[in-house]
């Protein structure tokens, strides 16, 4: 028994589009340093002291974090349960905890003229004088670009807040850098980031493309009418 034509185009569509959203799910991050990469968990974490100290500073040029470079003055690596994670159990504090404005780079294989779209999560937490909230990111064609978290309700590390934040860019090279860094100079804290991640974005049809399939499909019916 043939299937009809009709039925084979849908199934044809689906199998793309389900293909297209899988390849688009994949976090480049993990798929190049490992599973938990994106979100810090991997890697050589010695905590700087008891209680709530239970964060490293890392210097710039550190390697500590699986993939990751650390750049700026230096970065706090955190970790539950003093300091809240949005996946895991670590998190960066993009503040040096002495005072001063770090950075974390990953450098991912990318296809020139491609199009990723870079997710992470960023947390803020009130009360403190020399807090901020603000950061950059930059990737292949986004040159630089801010964002700025919410402050928390709840003045705690352990219970701050993430927001999702989202950019686009294009990939101008075969090895592209992805750059997360804390926007004010001498801040002591934040913003914290989890949870990064690195994926194709997905493409959509155009709608020349919509309306010409709608077409191919109208007509198909038709013509089984007519026929009929």
């Amino acid at each position: 028994m043939k299937t009809p034509l009709t039925a084979r185009l849908a199934v044809l569509a689906g199998l793309a589009l389900a293909a297209s959203q899988a390849g688009a799910a994949t976090n480049l991050i993990d798929q190049t340093y490992g599973v938990g990469a994106g979100s810090f968990e991997l890697g050589a974490f010695v905590a700087g002291g008891s209680g709530s100290a239970n964060f490293q500073s890392l210097l710039a040029g550190a390697t500590a974090i699986t993939g990751w470079q650390i750049g700026g003055v230096g970065v706090d690596w955190l970790a539950t349960p003093n300091y809240a994670a949005a996946d895991g159990v670590h998190a960066v504090d993009l503040g040096y905890f002495a005072g001063g404005a770090g950075s974390i780079s990953v450098a991912l294989p990318t296809l020139v003229g491609t199009s990723y779209v870079l997710d992470f999560k960023a947390a803020a937490v009130p009360g403190f004088p020399n807090y901020t909230n603000t950061g950059t990111v930059s990737a292949g064609s986004l040159a630089s670009a801010g964002f700025t978290v919410p402050f928390s309700a709840v003045n705690a590390f352990s219970t701050q807040v993430y927001y999702g934040q989202s950019f686009n860019f294009v990939a101008t090279s075969t090895s592209t850098v992805v750059t997360i860094a804390a926007a004010t100079v001498g801040t002591g804290y934040g913003p914290v980031i989890d949870q990064v991640s690195v994926s194709l974005l997905p493409a959509v049809p155009e709608p020349g493309t919509w309306a010409m399939w709608a077409l191919a499909g109208s007509g198909l019916l038709l013509a089984r009418k007519f026929r009929g």
